[in-house]
């Protein structure tokens, strides 16, 4: 689908080109600044310069000359000095957007832009035999955003759960296993106990050499497949991925592939000798395969003993990706304290001769803080767990909606506030920039005015609202004349909800959800300033009030959309 937007681009190059002023190689449209009251622009400077003539004076003869079709986007068309400027026909405009999100329904934004390529993202990436907690949910939405995003871009997407379930800390699990039983509850838990399994027996080892050598040598009857070390390890994996499956429904989070680093073990040998072959890499002195490339710091990519690190791994996942799926991009969500990691995997990847033609993409994400600055941390024993999270969010959501909804039944309630309590959580980390550090603020997350997540989907269920009550009425959407939807707030709304499309290009390009926050914002708040201008149910004629009616639900059908991306749910009523 060519939406109203790109075809108004189409339709000013056009005139422009009919003119036989400018040759079409010299013709560029660009978003004139905020100040300027015009939908479009040509600057005529470059042109003009090829052309040898004075820009103003190009742009003047443009403007006098330009003759729009009758069918065409293009209104008023004026020149400023050397730029040409382009707004809208209002009444076309109103027509073509809100037919085009009619037809297209919930696939309203999508675009075709990577039909026949596939992106690989890799994230959430939880350490099994450890609870997932509020460091992981940053990968984890983001990563989830990425995902919608890219779908609707068009592209074949992978999702994959890159799981911690290799590596030297699983000596010490096994280990601490053996030494002090292995748990017999259920969930998180079991979790718990893990982990405190893992700090009892890490705590003794700092005194005792011999408990380090015995982790050290579970790790290695792990990497060599020791069948009772397996066995130990599978049970780990298997209690982690039931727990966290339970944090992933309730987030709406859906994996194509969950790969632990345990998967590409058998490709570990080949790879290191690839490293080597390929001048990559080097045996260093004391026996350790390291490399030294683009002026980054050494690093190792085999331990003198023969054991393998998260470098091993990553690369030999690169290489499985590649092979397997293909892909144009592999974008990996992993926080920011991970950038040196990953510019040294990208240069070694690249010095073995891989993904000489693949886009790799590290998306680096800031911590999570307290309200007072304080950042989450399992030793100062202020961390918070990803269950308590959501629990805590669902549970003040209900408070709110008993308040604000006392009416709706119980059930009807608990719904909602499941859905309103998650969508804060995710929308929080969702509207702001990701390599800003973000605050556990619930006051600010759960209001219903402001840049919330609440108020977004309070403002969807307003507009449903509406409509329900215009569906009591008997109200005729047929009768609606879309033309009569002038009014600066009107026109205001529509030019926005156009604007989806252009926002998931610029989300995609950018790798960035927050770019679709912003829309989903500015869409609530033109539909608040539309709502107040603008009587629906008691509009002057029953034809207005039936465009109008149209207008609320294209921005119900388009608003949902846009929370979608950002795997927010969109309630009938709040």
């Amino acid at each position: 689908m060519r939406y109203a937007l790109e075809r108004f681009i189409t339709d000013i190059k056009d005139a422009i080109a009919a003119t036989g002023k400018v040759p079409v190689d010299l013709i560029e449209i660009t978003t004139p600044k905020p100040n300027i009251p015009a939908d479009r622009t040509f600057v005529a400077f470059k042109a003009a310069k090829a052309l040898r003539i004075d820009p103003a004076k190009l742009a003047a003869e443009l403007a006098a000359t330009i003759a729009p079709p009758p069918d065409s986007l293009i209104g008023e068309v004026t020149a400023t000095g050397a730029f040409l400027n382009f707004s809208l026909h209002p009444q076309r405009l109103a027509v073509a957007v809100l037919n085009e999100i009619e037809t297209a329904g919930e696939a309203y934004g999508t675009v075709a832009d990577g039909a026949g390529r596939t992106v690989v993202i890799d994230y959430s990436s939880p350490n099994i035999a450890k609870r997932m907690h509020v460091g992981h949910i940053r990968s984890t939405i983001i990563g989830q955003a990425l995902v919608h995003i890219f779908r609707a871009l068009g592209y074949r997407v992978i999702g994959d759960n890159h799981l911690g379930d290799w590596g030297t800390q699983f000596g010490i699990i096994l280990a601490a296993m053996q030494r002090y039983g292995r748990p017999q509850s259920e969930g998180e838990a079991a979790m718990a106990e893990l982990e405190a399994l893992y700090a009892r027996y890490n705590a003794e080892m700092n005194n005792d050499s011999a408990l380090e050598e015995e982790a050290r040598r579970w790790s290695l009857a792990l990497e060599r497949g020791d069948p009772e070390a397996r066995s130990l390890w599978q049970w780990c994996v298997d209690l982690s991925l039931r727990a966290a499956q339970r944090n992933y429904d309730r987030l709406g989070i859906r994996f194509d592939y969950a790969y632990g680093e345990s998967f590409y073990e058998a490709m570990l040998p080949e790879v290191i000798e690839e490293a080597l072959r390929s001048e990559a890499a080097f045996r260093d002195i004391d026996g350790a395969v390291v490399a030294e490339l683009d002026k980054l710091p050494k690093f190792i990519i085999q331990r003198n003993d023969g054991g393998t690190v998260y470098m091993t791994r990553d690369i030999a996942t690169i290489k499985f990706r590649l092979q397997t799926f293909n892909p144009s991009h592999i974008i990996y969500v992993v926080d920011a304290r991970q950038e040196l990691h990953f510019r040294q995997l990208f240069a070694i990847v690249r010095a073995m001769g891989y993904a000489r033609d693949v886009e790799l993409v590290h998306v680096p994400f800031g911590v999570i803080t307290t309200s007072d600055g304080q950042p989450l941390s399992t030793k100062k024993g202020n961390m918070v767990y990803l269950e308590a999270l959501l629990d805590d969010a669902v549970a003040r959501a209900r408070a709110l909606v008993d308040a604000k909804s006392p009416d709706l039944s119980p059930e009807e309630r608990a719904t909602i506030a499941e859905v309103v309590g998650i969508g804060a959580v995710i929308y929080n980390d969702l509207y702001q920039d990701p390599r800003r550090n973000i605050t556990l603020d619930w006051d600010r997350m759960l209001s219903i005015e402001g840049n919330s997540a609440a108020y977004l989907q309070y403002s969807h269920a307003r507009c449903r609202s509406i409509l329900r009550r215009a569906a009591d009425e008997g109200v005729a959407l047929a009768e609606a004349d879309l033309t009569l939807l002038t009014h600066p707030s009107e026109q205001r709304l529509i030019r926005h909800l156009a604007r989806l499309p252009e926002a998931l290009r610029e989300a995609g390009a950018r790798y960035a959800p927050f770019v679709i926050a912003d829309w989903c914002y500015t869409t609530a708040r033109e539909f608040g300033i539309f709502f107040e201008q603008c009587p629906v149910l008691r509009a002057e004629t029953p034809t207005l009030r039936a465009a109008r009616l149209r207008l609320v639900a294209a921005t119900a059908n388009a608003l949902r959309n846009g929370l979608a991306l950002l795997g927010i749910r969109a309630p009938e009523r709040m």
